[in-house]
């Protein structure tokens, strides 16, 4: 089982993503919007570990949302991940805020550090939007080549912070943080 921590996105953000992933799913290839429960999001971390801290979490969240006001990211680019999950992603520009928030949530469940996947500690993790996943050479390409289309950048705002379990026959919600602190 696996815990996975995500920044979701304004609606209209969230609606240009859904718009990438349709048009991927009309074209009868894997998209991210297969998924169930899937939303547009950036994961910061993935925890593999049968238990979590969940409940402190959550508190420690909860509280840091109250003092993070929403802020912009940018979708700047398309990427690949060719590896055991092959990858076709919308990349996030990495700014100086966005790699502190990373950090910070990362900060929330210290006591779980050791269950983090290594490429999401700091210095290795890519920002990024899934597109689809798991897919063939062949796919990706043609998801690549549907994603081309795509007028870039896409500019946006993280609105909350959100906990996700998942299996391997389910993904379920275990809380989201909405930014809420000053300007």
């Amino acid at each position: 089982m696996s815990y996975v921590f995500e920044f979701t996105f304004d609606p209209a953000t969230e609606a240009v993503v859904r718009a990438i992933w349709r048009r991927i799913a009309r074209a009868g290839l894997p998209s991210s919007l297969d998924a169930d429960g899937y939303r547009p999001h950036i994961s910061l971390a993935v925890y593999d570990a049968e238990q979590f801290d969940s409940d402190g979490c959550r508190r420690r969240a909860l509280a840091y949302a109250r003092n993070v006001a929403p802020f912009p990211i940018r979708l700047s680019h398309l990427g690949v991940f060719s590896s055991w999950e092959n990858v076709v992603f919308l990349g996030v520009t990495p700014t100086l805020t966005l790699l502190r928030r990373q950090q910070e949530t990362l900060d929330l469940c210290q006591a779980q550090r050791a269950f983090l996947r290594s490429y999401y500690a700091p210095g290795l993790w890519t920002p990024h939007v899934s597109l689809a996943f798991d897919l063939t050479p062949e796919q990706a390409k043609a998801i690549l080549a549907l994603a081309w289309e795509t007028s870039l950048p896409i500019s946006g705002m993280v609105r909350a912070l959100h906990l996700v379990e998942v299996a391997p026959d389910y993904a379920r919600d275990v809380f989201t943080c909405e930014f809420s602190g000053p300007s």
